[in-house]
């Protein structure tokens, strides 16, 4: 099994500009630039698309009260990613 990073919650808190700064710091690719705000407010920072993993395969990882981390599975196809 290759878990890979599937992308970055960050607080809503945290203003999107600085969010973006902090997920850029922990993804560490200047071509992973797609965000979005979520429903609840966050900002979610994506590493990988989830159609790259096994959808039942998600599992998340608090860093502090801020930041969750989201990993995944990948499927097959795209394990070269890692």
């Amino acid at each position: 099994m290759v878990y890979a990073l599937h992308a970055v919650v960050i607080d809503k808190e945290i203003p999107v500009e600085q969010a973006r700064k902090m997920a850029k710091d922990i993804i560490r690719n200047d071509s992973r630039t797609f965000y979005r705000i979520t429903d609840s407010g966050s900002t979610r920072v994506r590493n990988l698309p989830k159609t790259y993993f096994n959808p039942k395969t998600f599992r998340s990882k608090v860093l502090n009260k801020n930041i969750t981390l989201v990993f995944g599975e990948l499927l097959p196809k795209y394990k070269h990613l890692k």
